[in-house]
């Protein structure tokens, strides 16, 4: 599948003799640190479809082309069914976790798109309300913090380094040097 080698192979020969004077001289050769073995097959241990494709330059299979054109593939009704049916049984029992854990948190989830549900409702009302402004203080404040200024690094006074620098992290190996 990927075209790596499996650390075998196989050589075809026109003749039978030629064969076997190669596989005795090339049996037990010392190839790149690896020895080498070699034996001759007789034709009716071969497959029938052996040698197709030979000589020919391998090319992978795109297989990554191919799963993402089979994932974004159009869905069937009855397929496209059962997964929202799938998506609604996860976030409902999301929901669930949330409530039970005393968290009350609501957002439009995929009922929302289905057909709405309260707690969908719920969340989309506070959102326009923060938007109209009852939350302003809060977003005032966050502004504020953002806007005031980072404190900089002074230095000692009789120290190599300026004003405002800021130095680098000590690994291992200059721990040890100092």
């Amino acid at each position: 599948k990927t075209g790596g080698s499996k650390g075998y192979g196989f050589i075809e020969f026109r003749d039978v003799d030629d064969a076997q004077i190669v596989a005795d001289a090339m049996d037990t050769y010392l190839l790149a640190g690896k020895q080498l073995v070699v034996k001759q097959l007789p034709n009716s241990k071969l497959h029938e479809h052996m040698w197709e494709g030979a000589g020919e330059k391998f090319r992978p299979f795109p297989w990554r082309e191919h799963e993402r054109e089979r994932h974004n593939k159009p869905k069937d009704a009855a397929t496209q069914k059962k997964v929202n049916a799938q998506l609604l049984r996860g976030e409902s029992k999301k929901r669930q976790r949330l409530k039970a854990l005393g968290i009350d948190y609501s957002f439009p989830g995929y009922s929302s798109s289905r057909g709405g549900s309260a707690e969908a409702d719920a969340g989309e009302q506070k959102s326009q309300k923060e938007d109209e402004g009852i939350g302003h203080e809060k977003r005032e404040e966050k502004q504020e913090e953002a806007k005031a200024p980072t404190p900089t690094r002074v230095a000692k006074k009789g120290s190599r380094k300026a004003a405002g620098s800021v130095s680098k992290p000590r690994t291992m190996a200059s721990k040890k040097r100092r």
